[in-house]
């Protein structure tokens, strides 16, 4: 059973024609199903592209979430263990602070011990260090990964 055809008069080049009509003898159909077939195998190509386009854009967004992924967790890791150590230190604090009866906090702001400015001055080694360290990691990583791009 035939779909219902809807008569449509167009004007094409000469060169269109003549390719219609070559497209049409080697099927062994009429013009209007060559133009039909064309017209079908346009959209399915279109659709076949679209989707390809998407799964391609899908995958380069999965990796790229996955690499992002990675880093939040070792962040939050590192948060966690962060506030963790922290509130043990709050206690620690408390608890001295308690014990010795001390009426007043006198803050670093109006006066640093001797033993407080070696213990900045030894955090901002590490953190420098450690900087250092992630900055040759990432170094070495990127001339690795161009050295398998080439």
């Amino acid at each position: 059973m035939h779909a219902t055809k809807q008569r449509l008069h167009a004007r094409l080049s000469p060169d269109t024609v003549e390719k219609i009509q070559t497209i049409a003898d080697e099927k062994h159909v009429s013009q209007a199903d060559a133009i039909t077939k064309a017209i079908d195998h346009f959209y399915a190509d279109r659709d076949e592209k679209y989707v390809v386009f998407k799964d391609m854009i899908s995958d380069l967004m999965d990796e790229k979430l996955a690499a992002m992924q990675d880093k939040l967790h070792r962040i939050q890791v590192t948060g966690n263990v962060v506030d963790r150590d922290t509130k043990i230190l709050l206690e620690f604090v408390n608890h001295y602070y308690l014990i010795n009866e001390f009426k007043d906090l006198i803050t670093t702001e109006k006066y640093k011990t001797n033993g407080m400015q070696q213990a900045e001055d030894l955090i901002q080694k590490r953190i420098h260090k450690h900087r250092q360290k992630k900055l040759d990691y990432e170094k070495r990583k990127e001339q690795k990964q161009q050295e398998s791009e080439a």
